[in-house]
């Protein structure tokens, strides 16, 4: 005969832990959290350095690129035929 809907299998598991294993099992999710603490405060340490080391990096390049456009600008002025005196005064607006 099939069971009657909503009927399930239900199975009572009573597990009884002494006070023993409950104390191992907090002693050992302690030891857990202070490793993972650890972790984590070797994994901020090396973000900051990290970060800093990027920020080095983009100093490094923005500061290379601005010789690039330095080294440009002199080549086309060079390449204009006109004095630094005449770039100057045409830059500030004076014909």
């Amino acid at each position: 005969m099939p069971r009657p809907k909503g009927s399930k299998n239900k199975k009572s598991l009573v597990v009884v832990d002494t006070v023993e294993n409950i104390d191992e099992k907090i002693i050992a999710a302690e030891s857990a959290i202070a490793a993972l603490t650890e972790e984590l405060k070797a994994k901020k340490a090396e973000l900051k350095e990290l970060t800093k080391a990027k920020t080095e990096a983009e100093k490094i390049a923005a500061e290379k690129k601005a010789e690039e456009d330095k080294g440009k600008l002199m080549e086309a002025i060079a390449a204009s035929g006109k004095s630094v005196d005449e770039i100057i005064s045409l830059l500030n607006g004076q014909h």
